[in-house]
């Protein structure tokens, strides 16, 4: 199982720091310790290989402890976030039907489930953000969880000398492998309780001399407009990494200016297979657009809605295999069925990750948006993406999602929602105007909304679906 990456952080000396927790601390040898505690606890429970454990509870060293505990118990880790509470929680919770479930105290509650079989051949059941629908839980086998580990790291080269900061939460495929880079490699992880504060995760990864930053979009966008960001030495840090949704290229390369000793990738990938591409920081500047390439070790090719691929520039969707691709859905054959499907009879499943992209000739990717949000404005396949990416180029704006609406005359017309510095008065008038110096005139969106702030997943991406339609109802129309 996992625990064996443990053995790979004790090689050199375990008394190194494993995991930073606000004032408290653990090294590598406490956290085996009380990760063999926890395991001797499930199993004095009554706790057998294979069991789901569930944990309820935030950032944080007992957080990592529970989890270890359960690598150490032969269990399997089931995730969930700490902000989940009442029927948000009961229906995780009975999807999942965990055998244990560890609140946020540590304590380990029995729980009987309702089918009571075990989930041998598992390692983890990690629930997708829910930023396309009802979450799902992805089971990993621990082949596929290692795969992901050697495959990320083959680019990033953490190292034991890292010291990796981490807000994000450990619910997520995102953070979760946070945690397990550590392990695997021998750096600290400084787990960060959340984002909520953002002058103080600048404040903790100054005062901890954080070499590596994981974030998603809307946190380094908000890092590249800040003067916030002015306020703290953050020289310490030599990687910043970008996943769990598109990081405007404006942004991108804002932001690679205002911290210029760090290296940003931006990534691509999905909690069915953790990542599928990544740009080199040397190629930011050329391709600020592009997602970059596929990871060594896997397939992947852009088709059609036949399952034929492609050719180089045209829009179609993404599909990998590799050693890292989910085992499939928990308890949902059908959709599962839907999602990893063969091109040819007998031969390994592809996963469809219903995501469009293109790729130029020299392989490079770029995202157009999911295939459910691919705009038809008069004919037009629109990306709204594209759309989005040069609304972030307008200084004042933080972040942007465009969204299609009914028009009588174009069937679809793009609408704005774009939240501003909160001391900007750009209007609807300007924004339309610089939108139509630089797309084409059916891309330039239609009807703007300014909301102070956009809804988003616990793991930070924005969640379309739940964006107000009063605001949009209330849209400007210049």
């Amino acid at each position: 199982m996992l625990q064996d990456l443990f053995s790979t952080a004790n090689v050199n000396d375990s008394s190194k720091l494993a995991v930073i927790d606000g004032a408290r601390r653990i090294s590598v040898a406490e956290l085996e310790e009380a990760a063999l505690a926890f395991s001797a606890r499930l199993q004095a429970m009554g706790a057998k290989p294979g069991d789901r454990v569930a944990t309820v509870m935030p950032n944080g060293i007992d957080a990592a402890v529970a989890l270890c505990g359960t690598m150490q118990a032969g269990g399997v880790m089931v995730p969930l976030h700490s902000s989940l509470k009442g029927e948000a929680l009961r229906a995780v919770v009975e999807d999942a039907d965990p055998h244990w479930l560890v609140t946020g105290n540590g304590a380990i509650v029995a729980r009987t489930p309702a089918c009571t079989e075990q989930s041998r051949g598992l390692a983890a059941l990690i629930y997708t953000s829910g930023s396309t629908g009802q979450p799902k839980g992805v089971m990993l086998a621990p082949d596929n969880m290692r795969a992901a580990l050697r495959m990320v790291n083959a680019y990033l080269g953490i190292t034991a000398d890292d010291i990796i900061h981490s807000a994000l939460p450990l619910s997520s495929s995102y953070g979760l492998y946070q945690l397990l880079l550590g392990l695997a490699t021998g750096a600290t992880v400084l787990l960060d309780r959340g984002f909520a504060f953002p002058a103080n995760s600048l404040a903790l990864i100054e005062r901890e001399r954080a070499t590596v930053m994981a974030a998603v979009p809307t946190i380094l966008g908000w890092m590249a407009h800040t003067p916030v960001l002015e306020k703290h030495d953050l020289a310490s840090l030599r990687l910043i990494t970008s996943a769990a949704a598109a990081l405007p290229a404006a942004q991108a390369l804002r932001l690679r200016g205002r911290l210029p000793g760090a290296r940003l990738y931006v990534m691509y990938g999905q909690t069915e297979c953790k990542r599928i591409s990544y740009l080199d920081p040397d190629e930011l500047e050329a391709h600020p657009d592009s997602v970059g390439r596929g990871l060594a070790g896997q397939e992947h090719h852009i088709v059609d809605m036949h399952g034929n691929m492609v050719e180089p520039g045209e829009v179609g969707e993404l599909i990998v295999r590799g050693p890292h691709v989910m085992q499939g859905y928990w308890r949902r054959p059908e959709e599962t069925a839907q999602k990893l499907r063969m091109l040819v009879p007998g031969e390994e499943p592809w996963l469809f990750t219903g995501d469009a992209f293109s790729a130029d000739a020299s392989g490079l990717l770029r995202f157009a948006g999911r295939n459910d949000e691919i705009l038809k404005i008069g004919g037009h396949k629109v990306s709204p993406a594209e759309i989005e990416n040069v609304l972030c180029q307008i200084p004042d704006v933080l972040e942007a999602a465009v969204l299609g609406i009914p028009d009588e005359q174009w069937g679809q017309v793009a609408a704005a929602f774009i939240v501003r510095n909160a001391a900007s008065t750009i209007d609807a008038e300007e924004v339309k105007r610089y939108c139509s110096q630089r797309l084409r005139g059916y891309m330039v969106p239609r009807v703007f909304a300014f909301p102070k702030s956009l809804p988003k997943t616990p793991s930070g991406k924005i969640l379309k679906q739940a964006i107000d339609s009063v605001a949009l109802m209330a849209g400007a129309r210049p």
